[in-house]
């Protein structure tokens, strides 16, 4: 009787180390095939951020009614493309801003289709809903919203979406003819802004090839920012930080002319409190000391200004950001590549609060 007893528990034994065998095998197979798949693809693995300044990645998807878009071979043309869910919907309990980007896009189509500009939707549904929509309901999306100029791309497993950093929707990107992302929206982009930030670039770039004189500043100041339409209302605005920024409507700075200029410091941590803050900034050419270019209390604006500069509806939250604006005028003596580098103090305790910095070229 003790036999068959022994006899069976050596046989269970067998079969666990049998089955824990096979199971690690199935692990070591199936981790060897993963990183197989990884190494030969490295689309799928997602970028934290991608942001103004950078080169756009490359993609390559198919359009919902046919055919490919490769977005290398749209270099030499500016392209606005925005991930979005196309499957928002459209009563107020799910009320989602995808759809209120579209009738922009189609508006900046229109408008600036004939001097150069391709306008793209990438379908990010999935980031909403966790779903991929079906071949149908995305043919129906660009019927329903007369979508016939404007590709609607399908990113099936979220890959281009994670290259270009996208964690919310609607984003889009603004990418130059040279490659370059010259605008990233996160969130809802007014016509004004794209419109801005579209002839804004060009007249950059229309600058740097027909003044010597720039783009041989540029070369001695490859650490400039490039101005960006972060704002509603104002020009084109060079960050030197999350909170610090300089609208100078991208223009070019020269000697011994006074630059209206325009700092905007965005609270969002609410440091400030109800207090009041100073702005101090200092600059500095290539290997030379710096000096004061600005030393102002920066006053807050009213609720309704504020959300109207950041494009936010009245509606929203009432407790967002505290806004402080300061429009002034600076002069220059000389030419190069200048540094800039800005803190923000409270007035009362005299910490400080941000800080950012910034490099612009001057010509004479």
């Amino acid at each position: 009787m003790g036999y068959p007893g022994k006899v069976g528990r050596q046989l269970e034994y067998r079969k666990r180390a049998l089955a824990t065998l096979i199971g690690s095998k199935f692990t070591f197979v199936a981790l060897s095939v993963a990183l197989s798949v990884s190494a030969c693809n490295p689309v799928s693995q997602p970028i934290s951020s991608v942001k103004t300044g950078t080169y756009a990645p490359g993609f390559i998807l198919n359009s919902v009614r046919g055919g490919a878009y490769n977005l290398a071979s749209l270099r030499g043309q500016s392209v606005l493309v925005s991930f979005m869910n196309t499957q928002a919907k459209a009563t107020s309990a799910e009320a989602d801003p995808s759809r209120a980007q579209i009738p922009v896009l189609k508006s900046m189509q229109q408008q600036y289709a004939p001097q150069g500009l391709t306008v793209m939707i990438v379908d990010a549904a999935r980031l909403t809903t966790g779903n991929q929509p079906s071949l149908s309901d995305l043919i129906n999306f660009t019927y329903d919203w007369r979508l016939d100029s404007i590709p609607v791309l399908m990113d099936e497993k979220g890959q281009v979406a994670d290259l270009f950093g996208v964690s919310s929707i609607p984003t889009t990107f603004l990418i130059g003819s040279d490659g370059l992302i010259q605008q990233r929206w996160d969130g809802i982009a007014a016509s004004a802004q794209i419109a801005l930030a579209i002839e804004g670039g060009a007249r950059v770039l229309a600058s740097h090839a027909t003044q010597p004189s720039f783009t041989s500043a540029l070369n001695t100041c490859p650490e400039e920012s490039f101005p960006q339409a972060k704002f509603a209302g104002v020009g084109l605005a060079r960050s030197l930080s999350n909170e610090i920024w300089l609208v100078d409507n991208g223009q070019t700075w020269k000697v011994s002319k006074k630059f209206p200029l325009q700092w905007i410091v965005i609270d969002d941590a609410n440091k400030a409190g109800s207090g009041k803050v100073r702005l101090q900034v200092t600059g500095r050419y290539l290997n030379s000391d710096s000096f004061n270019l600005i030393d102002k209390e920066v006053a807050v604006l009213p609720e309704e200004e504020a959300h109207g500069l950041l494009n936010q509806s009245n509606q929203q939250d009432s407790h967002g950001p505290n806004i402080y604006l300061l429009p002034i005028s600076v002069a220059l003596d000389a030419p190069g590549c200048l540094e800039l580098q800005a803190i923000v103090t409270d007035e009362g305790t005299g910490n400080a609060l941000y800080t950012g910095q910034t490099f612009v070229s001057v010509t004479s």
